[in-house]
């Protein structure tokens, strides 16, 4: 075998915690709305909720996973050998399989073991296993699918709390991650703060368009009244 030295980085910056609360309110079409007014694109596509009405908000950990060259079998480590040092409660696990459709690096097991750590959920640019039993535990996971098959000697960690890609995203430790039955998106740590600003407007203005609506007005009066479109758009 081969020289294996993943990237591990264990201490990370994290989004303050009352910003991630505030996050916790909002939909993520409305910071969608948001990120886009602010010219970031943070809508991970492709990937899903799995687990229906399980919200996720928190700053990411990171892990980055590349395939097991078949003549060194034998898995190393997996993100399970690290969550007890470096993951606290409220992190978001953001997981680079390379989209990988062929084999699992989440199941039932890693689901228990985030859950007694206090972790707001998974995300994965792939496919996990024991969904059965992950639906029974409520965890919020999100992902391109599920698939029986192991990751065992298919796979090995090449890094943690290191850049990585997930459904088309950049995603960096520390990072905002929000996911709901909608689906899942990144906001950049050093912009949540304007961006949760923006949300809110967007928020807000959809609660009087839908009150002014009720209240006798046209979609197209309470819209104009509200400047529903230029919240959507980008600030110039």
């Amino acid at each position: 075998m081969g020289d294996y030295n993943p990237v591990v980085i264990r201490n990370i910056e994290r989004v303050p915690n009352d910003i991630v609360e505030s996050f916790r309110e909002l939909s993520t079409p409305n910071v969608s709305d948001a990120l886009e007014r602010n010219r970031i694109n943070g809508v991970m596509e492709g990937i899903r909720a799995m687990v229906q009405g399980a919200k996720m908000v928190g700053p990411a950990i990171t892990v980055r996973y590349v395939p097991l060259s078949p003549a060194e079998q034998g898995t190393r480590e997996d993100i399970g050998d690290y969550l007890f040092e470096i993951a606290q409660p409220g992190d978001v696990i953001v997981i680079d399989n390379g989209g990988v459709t062929t084999y699992t690096c989440w199941g039932d097991i890693l689901t228990f073991t985030a859950i007694k750590l206090g972790i707001a959920g998974t995300v994965i640019d792939g496919v996990f296993r024991d969904y059965d039993n992950i639906l029974k535990m409520k965890y919020p996971i999100f992902a391109k699918g599920t698939l029986p098959r192991t990751g065992k000697d298919r796979l090995q960690i090449d890094g943690i709390n290191v850049p990585v890609k997930v459904g088309g995203i950049l995603v960096r430790p520390g990072d905002m991650i929000i996911g709901d039955d909608t689906g899942v998106l990144r906001v950049p740590k050093e912009r949540a703060h304007e961006v949760l600003k923006d949300a809110k407007e967007v928020e807000k203005a959809e609660r009087m368009i839908i009150e002014a609506v009720k209240s006798g007005l046209t979609l197209r009066e309470a819209r104009q009244r509200y400047r529903y479109f230029q919240l959507q758009r980008a600030k110039s």
